[in-house]
Parts: C-alpha cells; structure tokens; sequence
C-alpha cells in the first residue's frame, strides 16, 4: 500500500490524516509506503499522527518503508523535532530538547512521567511571561492529563512533543494516545453515560472543570489548559472517536466537526500564542503581584 501524504500535514487536515491512518491500520498489504515526498509543513499533530499509524503497522507485523520530502526545510523539521531519531532514519547526531527554542521533542512515553510535565511547562514558562503561580497550575494541569492515559485510555503508551514557530509568535503542543477515547471512558465509568449522544458531548462534559471518570477528585488538567488558552487567545483542539471540537479563541469561536472515520484513541493539542506582551497569572495571586 502507499500512503501519500498532503501538503500540509496538520490539524487542518485532520479527516484526511484520519483516513490515511485508518486505511494502513485496516490493510491486508504486508508492506506499506509512507510517502512524504509532496509533503511541504508538518505540525506536532502531523508529527504525533505519521508516528501513531507508522507505530500501529509495525504492531501488526507490516513493513514499512519512508519516502521523505523534497523540500529541505521540512527535512531539518523533522530531524528537529526528533521524527528520525525514534524510527533510527538516520545516523544524525540526536538534537537534545532546547527550552530556550521551545522544542521538546517528540516521545513515545510509557506510564506517567512528572519530568515531562515540568519540562513543558518550563518551555511555555520561557516562551511566555506567566506567574509562579500559573506556572504550578499548568504543571499540574499537564500531568493530569498524562495521568489521564494511564488510568482511562486502557493503555500505557502515549506520544508527545512540542515545537515553537518564533515567526509565527506561536507554540504548539500536542499528546495523543491511542486507547479507548473519551466518550467509552466516561461511558465506562457509569457516572455520565445518560448525559452522552455522541463523541462530542463526551470532548465537551471531559473538557469541563470537575468532570473525571476516576472516583477520587480530578478533571482539573483540560479545563485550566482550556482556560489558559483563552486568556492567551490561543486555540486547544481535542479529536476522539468521531468527534473534534476546536476552541479557536484566537477568532471568538468553537467549531465542531464529525470525522469521516473514526480516531480511536484521544488526540489534544494546544497552540499557544507567544508574542503577546504582559504576565499572566492566577485569579487572586496577589502576593506575586504586589
């Protein structure tokens, strides 16, 4: 089978990225041909999908083979964002994570890992001028929902990585599992099941503060992340199941979209702007302000 890839791969482009995933993971070819070849940009969320469907084949016993792109920029993103380094492609020298350039590079993590969290965390720390306070939140924030993998998804293995485009003022974050996504999760959990028609409404109650499958206290990691995002006016965008619901408040909306196929497993990403002067911080933090 070959897979050709768009021009863009990005979130933008998510159905077709779905698709492609979908059409390797149900194949009955033995080999398969990842072709980036025509391929000009790659995200983190392009990254994070290339690496889950070139993963899933190799599950299945498949073959697979890499055809990488012409253009020469997206050759050294790649390489950057250490795409080469996890599928050994190469013999080059591995770029360790640079806080100062915002790039953490992309991991395929097993189990809860608080030191990804903090990492994270420092990265938007640098990128961004956010109080102590904020700064623990958004630690907090990112380790529940790691923690969240672990304990709802059905399985240990996750992928994440961020890169920052400095002449796009932005960051961008992405974390994706491939576990039993959000409306089963919630489903199971027998605490929202008559509350929920379809992946959407699942996204939007796991979204809000408050709202965990797990019986103790939780459901603080996607709402602050939210939140964050808001205030920074920059987008958060969740794809499970069938569902992708986009909070765009860099232009004051939320957009839904049905997927033509299904994402089974849990895919959020974040971009955060990073050329807006002034701090941010927590409501009521006034001892760091004053």
């Amino acid at each position: 089978m070959h897979l050709q890839y768009p021009k863009r791969v990005s979130i933008a482009f998510s159905n077709t990225i779905i698709r492609l995933y979908n059409r390797a993971k149900n194949t009955i070819d033995d080999e398969i041909i990842f072709d980036l070849s025509r391929s000009e940009s790659l995200t983190p969320f392009g990254v994070i999908m290339l690496t889950s469907t070139i993963d899933e084949c190799f599950r299945r016993g498949k073959k697979c083979s890499y055809l990488e792109p012409a253009k020469v920029s997206l050759k050294t993103f790649l390489v950057d964002i250490g795409f080469h380094s996890l599928f050994h492609l190469s013999t080059d020298d591995i770029i360790p994570d640079r806080m100062q350039t915002g790039t953490f590079q992309l991991r395929r993590v097993k189990g809860l890992d608080a030191l990804i969290a903090e990492t994270l965390t420092e990265i938007i720390g640098h990128q961004v001028n956010i109080s102590p306070g904020l700064n623990y939140s958004l630690r907090l924030s990112l380790t529940e929902l790691m923690t969240n993998v672990v304990d709802h998804s059905g399985i240990q293995d996750y992928y994440v990585c961020a890169y920052t485009y400095p002449e796009r003022g932005q960051l961008r974050l992405c974390i994706a599992d491939g576990g039993m996504g959000i409306l089963r999760s919630l489903y199971l959990s027998k605490k929202f099941k008559l509350n929920l028609r379809n992946s959407h409404d699942a996204i939007i109650l796991a979204s809000t503060e408050g709202v965990s499958a797990r019986p103790s206290r939780g459901g603080l990691g996607l709402s602050h992340l939210k939140g964050f995002a808001k205030v920074n006016e920059g987008q958060m965008c969740i794809i499970s199941g069938r569902g992708k619901v986009f909070w765009k408040y860099d232009q004051g909306k939320i957009m839904k979209q049905k997927m033509t196929k299904p994402f089974i497993g849990t895919i959020v990403k974040f971009v955060i702007n990073t050329d807006k002067e002034g701090l941010y911080f927590l409501v009521g933090e006034k001892d760091f302000l004053f």
